[in-house]
């Protein structure tokens, strides 16, 4: 009757270990912090539809818009909307720093336009290549030209031309 009693015991302590160590593991995943996603789109990230669901608290429908706006597969949306809804902070930072970077690389004719004091010549060009009317790329190179020389108020505005 030991010879069936030992065997038993030690049976049963072997799956109790393995349940002890499964338990453990599975805590410890769950608490680390999540890694962010290799490639993030934080444009989706912030785009209304992503963010209307968001704060509607429907977390599918912010992934399945999520993957209709990039074309990501399902893993891959539901760790970017994952990450994206625990780090709030990082989704209009990083989506601010984007278009930073963006702006100062295509207006870099623009500020050397406006550096050289040919404001009509830059408001052409930002009006030939945004593909917006003349009051609007005033308004542009005006901002443009705000930040270049210490961000004067708007109602100073020395940039303007004699031709408005």
């Amino acid at each position: 009757m030991e010879a069936v009693i030992v065997p038993f015991i030690c049976a049963v302590i072997v799956v109790a270990l393995i349940a002890i160590n499964y338990v453990a593991v599975t805590r410890q995943e769950r608490n680390q912090p999540p890694k962010e996603p290799a490639e993030i789109d934080w444009d989706a990230i912030n785009s209304e539809a992503v963010q209307a669901a968001l704060e509607r608290g429907n977390k599918i429908q912010a992934i399945k818009e999520y993957r209709q706006l990039t074309g990501y597969g399902l893993k891959e949306s539901k760790d970017a909307v994952d990450y994206a809804e625990r780090h709030p902070d990082e989704r209009f930072e990083r989506s601010a720093k984007k278009k930073k970077a963006a702006a100062d690389n295509s207006d870099a004719g623009i500020r050397d336009l406006i550096l050289d004091g040919r404001i009509d010549e830059a408001v052409e060009v930002y009006q030939r290549f945004a593909g917006v009317d003349a009051y609007t790329a005033r308004d542009a190179v005006d901002e443009i030209a705000r930040e270049l020389h210490g961000n004067l108020p708007p109602d100073d505005t020395p940039f303007r031309s004699s031709k408005n």
